[in-house]
């Protein structure tokens, strides 16, 4: 079983995210192209500043597969119904009202947008961007009822398909723009980016239900009793998502005031070269997730401990990935993406540290989370929270480390987990009687 989920979730997982992330990687000078490096930094924070609304998604994506893992490991289709059901419909109902007040704030208030993401464009012009990016976020977590199907029936890898046809279409939308010598408006490129995921989600919707038809969500079938269910299941992950936002999204924010909107540019192509090692690295450990949960049920000690000695097998091939990226960057950088930008040694060696403690965590996490162990890992997120922006802040700024002070910073605040995480899962294992 081991062997057959991952062989097919891993290698389709790893051709479609390493091919996304290779279309996003070749896509960063057909941006900067057609952006200016200084709106390329205003449309990374933008994304980033969107994503900030997932504290009010309630964790009810992750709340939703963990219930329907349940309900479909039983057999109990109506009930998977049911849960889908009111989840979705329970996510329009959200979204929807969060949706108008956006609207308020965005179209109907006289609010220096430009001013404040210190854009060169209008405030009109940063307001569409950012309705049309909340759009895009609001289709992904409507999505997440396609996606806890997926992962229930050990599909994890397609998961990903949406977002890889969409990067193809992002990136021939931009290479004929450049080929035709005409520019993109951020409101351009971000309605673009939505009606291309719309699209995506649409046809893999379409095709899904017609697989597994009992599935398909009813009116009938919603209750807001279920759905705040699966939402009280999901505020655990809520709260260690709302650390991940504090710390990987505030990170751009604080480099756009202190540093400025150039330097977001060279800091996002610095995190996305990381994210070769880390992505890679969460691609091959997806199952754990599933799996991790299936083996804590039945006190399975053999498949625990063959689950954790493949997680730690993993860690040190990409850990090695990390220092070959850290010492080929300038070269990476100044031939693929802008000859102009020349990363320093400190920033190199902290992104290599960073690697590895995203490495690290990531491990342990997809291990505990699967158990439904977050417990420790609530109390390490809150305390990561609040120590990650003001130690972000006197690096980058007072402490005149520049970028390395955001790596530094953020490596600090999640190694916190890191080192809590072996003795909970040391604890779990002893619980079935035996010790890795």
């Amino acid at each position: 079983m081991l062997r057959d989920v991952f062989l097919r979730n891993v290698g389709l997982s790893t051709v479609l995210k390493l091919s996304t992330f290779v279309l996003q990687f070749a896509m960063l000078p057909l941006l900067m192209k057609a952006l200016g490096k200084g709106e390329y930094g205003v449309w990374v924070v933008l994304q980033s500043l969107v994503i900030w609304v997932m504290v009010l998604e309630l964790g009810i994506g992750k709340g939703l597969r963990n219930k329907l893992i349940e309900s479909l490991g039983v057999g109990d289709d109506r009930l998977a119904r049911r849960y889908l059901s009111s989840t979705l419909f329970g996510q329009m109902v959200l979204w929807g009202l969060i949706a108008c007040v956006l609207v308020v704030f965005l179209f109907l208030m006289d609010l220096p947008l430009a001013l404040w993401l210190r854009s060169s464009g209008s405030d009109r012009t940063i307001a569409w961007s950012v309705f049309f990016c909340f759009l895009t976020f609001v289709l992904t977590q409507l999505s997440g009822v396609v996606h806890a199907i997926l992962y229930a029936k050990h599909w994890n890898s397609a998961t990903s398909l949406v977002g890889f046809a969409a990067s193809i279409g992002l990136f021939f939308y931009l290479f004929l723009a450049n080929w035709l010598g005409r520019g993109v408006t951020l409101p351009e490129l971000a309605g673009t980016n939505f009606a291309l995921f719309a699209l995506g989600y649409a046809i893999q919707s379409s095709y899904l239900f017609r697989w597994f038809p009992s599935l398909v969500p009813r009116w009938s079938d919603a209750s807001w009793v279920i759905f705040l269910e699966v939402a009280k299941v999901g505020i655990s992950f809520l709260l260690i998502e709302i650390t991940y936002m504090v710390i990987f999204m505030t990170d751009r924010l604080i480099v756009l005031q202190m540093l400025g909107p150039v330097m977001v540019a060279e800091y996002d192509v610095v995190l996305r070269l990381s994210a070769l090692a880390t992505t890679g690295f969460s691609l091959c450990t997806g199952p754990i997730w599933a799996l991790s949960g299936t083996a804590w049920a039945k006190r399975d000690q053999a498949m625990m401990l063959r689950l954790w000695r493949i997680v730690t097998a993993l860690m040190i091939p990409f850990g090695i990935v990390s220092i070959v990226i850290g010492i080929a960057m300038n070269p990476l950088i100044q031939s693929l993406i802008d000859s102009s930008i020349t990363i320093s040694p400190m920033v190199r060696v902290t992104m290599v540290v960073y690697t590895w403690v995203v490495i690290w965590g990531s491990a342990y996490a997809s291990l505990l989370n699967g158990m439904g162990r977050t417990k420790e890992q609530i109390y390490c997120s809150v305390i990561a929270s609040l120590l990650n922006v003001p130690l972000a802040i006197w690096l980058c700024g007072i402490g005149g480390f520049g970028i390395a002070g955001v790596l530094i910073s953020s490596a600090l605040s999640i190694s916190l987990f890191g080192l809590v995480a072996p003795f909970v899962w040391w604890g779990c294992t002893k619980q079935c009687g035996v010790k890795p």
